[in-house]
This record gives structure tokens, C-alpha cells and sequence, in this order.
């Protein structure tokens, strides 16, 4: 059997697809065949080349979010991390990440922190077991790596994201403490602001408050729970939107202020919008921008500022859960707005690039 898998070999450029043999899984490992993978705003600073890493001449392999049925189990895999029987065909997610299970932070169960954590299990193209990423037909899932089996009740539409934009706002309000009664904003409403808006309603959210420049995302916001939006074509500048946020928080001030873009500048910006002792979550910033701040600003009013990387795949369940109670009262399966063929991923970024321009596309999918 062979299988197609997504090569970047050059920035900016459309992505190439190679063949290769899906392999035999080791004992202990799973082969997945993708049925649905999301194109991730990290996916897109990569395809940029915001992270500033040169490519190796092969190309990286790209794709990290989604969800599949098994293909193939490997020795002694019988059951998925919670003690679900698997068997071929079962679809399951699985953790974004590959940690290591041999540093002080996995020995803590915070394999998000893990010191030799990476996205893909190999970083250069057409290394053995080559199904390394996403985007592609089939993925080989090393051993020990957590996987769960998903209820049948949910569409992959609604389970696509989990592994990701899902899990790292779900760990970013763990991280925060955010509980209910309190009130939040997100700086962006893609993929990762719905998700924040969805489980802050469901946590209890007093007030939440969503800001992009793209007007489906907003509409939407306000559909999975949002009780205000902030589009920036209209409030132009940083002041007017803190401005905003203090009137709409009656001069308080957010309790948590959560950066889900990727753009710096908005760090200065959101912590001017929060209240006495609330919390700054930083999750959007990978790539090598820098901004200016004031510290006083921090200490004046007793802040936090905590950056949020992945999550513990512990809280999987907990997202699947999240996802069962919640998918038949809210609109989460049109968080994938726009759906492409393996062959036209070159067109899925093309059409989800945001940066400088208004789109339609909310969040797209790949489908093999």
C-alpha cells in the first residue's frame, strides 16, 4: 500500500505531495489514516516563514491537527489511553505533539513542556516511517503516544481541532484559572478564539468578549456564546478598543485577556485591558517578533503573564466531553468553514491566508 503525505519545500509556495509505502507498524505503534486535518494558524506562520528556519533541501512535512480511523495496530495495542477497545476502523484523536517520556517535565505529566517537544515525529521529509505529519493519507503514531478513541455521536468536523487549537485554549484557561463568573477577552476570534468563546460559556463566563478583523469569525463568536464583539476595521487603534473593553467590563477591566493571532504588538494592547490581579495568556506568539511594554503596568495592577505551549494530553478526555455535551446546542462543526482535497491543499492556504486582507474562510480542513 502507498500513500500520499504534503512536502513545504519552499516558503510561501504551494505545498508538494510524495509517495511512499505506508510501513508496518512497530510494536506498540499505530498507523492512522487521516479522515480530516485542520489547517492550522501555526501551519501558516510556518508556511510563511515567520519561525525564521531554514528548510532543509528535502522540505519539512507538514500538518499537525485532525483525526482518523485506525489503519493498523501495532503489537499489544489493544485499547486507547482511557481503556477503550480499539480495533481497525475505530476513529480516534491523538496528542499534537511527540514528547520525549524522558525528561523531568514528562516525568511530571507535562508533556507539553517536554524539553525535547516537536510537532512532527521527524523533522525532515522521506525519513522512515515518512507518514509523519497531518497532511496526508496515513500517520504513524509511535509508541506511547496518547490516542482516544472518539464517540461515534461526533462528526469530524466537530473533533478536528481537538488535537490542537481546541487542547491549547483548553490548557491556556486551566493554566489561567479562569472559572466561572469571570469575564474574558480574546484577541482574535480564528479557530483558536471560537474554541476560547465556546469553553468559556461552557465554564460559566460572566462576560466574554471576542476582537478580530474578520466579520464571519465574529458573527460566529457571537453565535458559540460571545455577548460582544470588537471588529478592528471599525475601532481603529489600541486605545479605542481598550477604551471599548472598559466600558463594556464597567471601568473593571477583563479578568483574563487571552493572545490567540500571533501579532506582538497585541500583548501591550491586552494588558491594558485587564482588571486588578487578572491574567494575560500568551499562546499565539511562536515566531521571533518583539514589542515594548511598560512593566509598570503589571506591577501597578498585580498582573499575570503566562505563555501557554500545547497541552497535557491528560485533558483530552475532558475536550471529548466538552465536545459530546455541547455539539448538538452550538454550532461547533462550522468552526471548519472550508473544506479541500489533499490535491488543492495548495489552494487551502492560499485561501485561508488572512494577513493583510478580509477572507470567508473561518477555519479550514484537508481532506485525503
Amino acid at each position: 500500500m502507498r500513500g500520499r503525505t504534503a512536502i513545504l519545500m519552499d516558503y510561501l509556495k504551494p505545498l508538494e505531495i510524495a509517495e511512499y509505502d505506508v510501513p508496518d507498524p512497530d510494536a506498540g505503534a499505530v498507523i492512522v489514516r487521516i479522515t480530516q486535518a485542520g489547517l492550522c494558524g501555526s501551519d501558516l506562520h510556518t508556511w510563511r516563514g515567520e519561525y525564521g528556519n531554514p528548510l532543509p533541501s528535502v522540505g519539512i512535512p507538514l500538518g499537525h491537527e485532525g483525526v482518523g480511523a485506525i489503519y493498523s495496530l501495532g503489537k499489544d495495542v489493544t485499547t486507547d489511553f482511557m481503556g477503550a477497545t480499539l480495533k481497525e476502523g475505530d476513529r480516534i484523536v491523538f496528542g499534537m505533539g511527540y514528547p520525549c517520556h524522558r525528561c523531568v517535565f514528562c516525568l511530571s505529566g507535562d508533556h507539553n513542556d517536554c524539553t525535547n517537544f516537536k510537532l512532527t515525529y521527524k523533522r525532515e521529509a522521506g525519513e522512515y516511517p515518512y507518514f509523519v505529519s497531518t497532511y496526508g493519507d496515513y500517520l504513524y503514531l509511535p509508541p506511547l503516544h496518547p490516542i482516544f478513541k472518539v464517540p461515534d455521536e461526533l462528526s469530524d468536523d466537530v473533533v478536528v481541532s481537538l488535537n490542537c487549537a481546541l487542547g491549547t485554549v483548553f490548557q491556556g484557561l486551566k493554566s489561567a484559572g479562569f472559572q466561572q463568573g469571570q469575564s474574558i477577552v480574546t484577541q482574535g476570534a480564528g479557530g483558536l478564539g471560537l474554541y476560547a468563546v465556546a469553553l468559556a460559556k461552557d465554564i460559566g463566563a460572566s462576560q466574554i468578549i471576542a476582537i478580530d478583523s474578520q466579520k464571519p469569525r465574529l458573527d460566529l463568536a457571537r453565535e458559540l456564546g460571545a455577548d460582544a464583539t470588537i471588529d478592528i476595521n471599525e475601532l481603529k487603534t489600541p486605545e479605542e478598543r481598550i477604551t471599548k473593553i472598559r466600558e463594556l467590563t464597567g471601568d473593571r477591566g477583563a479578568n483574563v485577556v487571552m493572545e490567540l493571532v500571533g501579532l506582538s504588538d497585541l500583548l501591550p494592547e491586552g494588558i491594558e485591558m485587564l482588571g486588578p490581579s487578572g491574567t494575560y495568556v500568551e499562546i499565539g506568539n511562536f515566531g521571533s517578533q518583539t514589542t515594548n511594554f511598560r512593566p509598570s503596568s503589571v506591577v501597578r495592577k498585580a498582573l499575570r503573564i503566562i505563555g501557554v505551549r500545547a497541552y497535557r494530553p491528560a485533558y483530552m478526555p475532558l475536550m471529548l466531553d466538552f465536545l459530546t455535551r455541547n455539539h448538538q446546542t452550538i454550532p461547533l462543526d462550522r468552526i471548519i468553514s472550508h473544506k479541500f482535497s489533499l490535491d488543492d491543499i495548495g489552494k487551502a492556504f492560499d485561501q485561508s491566508e488572512w494577513s493583510g486582507h478580509s477572507i470567508p474562510v473561518i477555519r479550514s480542513a484537508i481532506i485525503p
